[in-house]
C-alpha cells in the first residue's frame, strides 16, 4: 500500500467510517463565507471574524501543508457511553449527548499522527477537529465524504448528516482519494427550509445564525429575545429540526414484499427508493 493508503486503512481501523484524502488548497467557497460574515449572519460570534484570515488556507494551521486526510464518524459510534441523566432530556440535541466527541476524535488523531511520523520521519502533521479555523465541511466534501445540502450540513448517502468531522493535515504530498459519483442530496426537496422554526435557513445553502435556535441556546450568553423564546418550544440546548426532517436521516422504511429488496439492491437504486419514500411521508 502507498503511505496515503496506509493512513486511510489505519483511520478505518480506528473507527472512522468515512475517510478521504484531498489536496490542501484554498477553500472553494471562501468568498461566500466572507459575504456571510459581511452581512452579519455569524450573529456576532467573534471567533469567525478573528480567524477569518486563517480560514483562507490551511497553511495557517500547518505551514507547508500539502494534503488533508478528512475523517467522519457517526454519532452512534461515538455516543456509546451512558449519558448523564440531564443529557437524556429530549430537549438536548443528539450530538451533545454522551461523551465529548472532541476527546474521542483527538485520541485517534494522535494515533494517526504517530503513524504519520513513522511513515514520514521528516514530515509534519497536525490533527484538528471543529475548534480549529478551517472550513472543514468544504474539505470533507472535496475528499468525498459527502455533499453540502440545503441545510448547510454535509450529507453522506448512507450516514446522512449525523456524523462528526476531523482532519489530519500533512506536509506530505499524498495522493487524493478518487471521488465517488456526484451526489445531489436534495434535489427539489426543501423540508429543512420549511421546517426551521425560526426561518434561519433563509434560502438553500444559507444559514442566518442570528435566527438559529442552536446559536441562541448553545452559544449565546444572556437573556433570549422574545421572538426566540416564543419559538423555542421544548428545545433546551440546540435544535435538530433541519436534520430530523431530512430524508437522509430517516429510519430505513420497510420494503413491501415483492418490490425492492434492500439487501440485493445496488446503492444508487436503494438511495432513490429511500428518498422517494421519505418525501411521500
Amino acid at each position: 500500500m502507498t503511505p496515503a493508503e496506509r493512513l486511510l486503512a489505519l483511520a478505518q481501523e480506528l473507527g472512522f467510517e468515512l475517510c478521504g484524502m484531498t489536496n490542501a488548497e484554498p477553500p472553494e467557497y471562501f468568498d461566500a463565507f466572507e459575504r456571510w460574515l459581511h452581512i452579519g449572519m455569524h450573529a456576532g460570534m467573534a471567533h469567525f471574524v478573528r480567524n477569518v484570515e486563517a480560514r483562507k488556507h490551511p497553511a495557517a494551521l500547518l505551514p507547508g501543508v500539502q494534503s488533508i486526510l478528512m475523517l467522519g464518524v457517526s454519532y452512534a459510534k461515538v455516543l456509546n457511553s451512558e449519558p448523564h441523566p440531564v443529557q437524556q432530556l429530549s430537549g438536548i440535541v443528539e450530538y451533545a449527548r454522551g461523551v465529548d466527541y472532541h476527546h474521542w476524535i483527538h485520541t485517534r488523531l494522535k494515533t494517526l499522527a504517530k503513524k504519520h511520523c513513522e511513515l514520514f520521519p521528516d514530515g509534519r502533521c497536525r490533527g484538528v477537529v471543529d475548534t480549529a479555523p478551517i472550513l472543514e465541511k468544504q474539505y470533507a466534501a472535496a475528499a468525498g465524504l459527502g455533499t453540502i445540502g440545503k441545510n448547510t450540513l454535509l450529507i453522506h448517502p448512507q450516514l446522512g448528516s449525523k456524523f462528526f468531522i476531523g482532519a489530519l493535515l500533512s506536509t506530505e504530498s499524498l495522493t487524493p482519494t478518487p471521488l465517488p459519483e456526484p451526489f445531489d442530496p436534495c434535489g427539489e426537496c426543501r423540508r429543512c427550509l420549511d421546517a426551521c422554526p425560526t426561518g434561519a435557513l433563509t434560502e438553500p445553502f444559507v444559514l442566518d445564525a442570528r435566527r438559529c435556535l442552536s446559536y441562541w441556546t448553545l452559544v449565546h450568553r444572556g437573556e433570549l429575545p422574545k421572538e426566540i423564546t416564543e419559538k423555542r418550544g421544548k428545545r433546551f440546548l440546540g435544535c435538530d429540526t433541519c436534520q430530523s426532517v431530512c430524508p437522509h436521516n430517516q429510519p430505513i422504511p420497510s420494503v413491501p414484499e415483492g418490490s425492492l429488496d434492500p439487501f440485493s439492491l445496488d446503492t444508487d437504486a436503494l438511495r432513490s427508493f429511500l428518498v422517494s419514500t421519505a418525501l411521500e411521508m
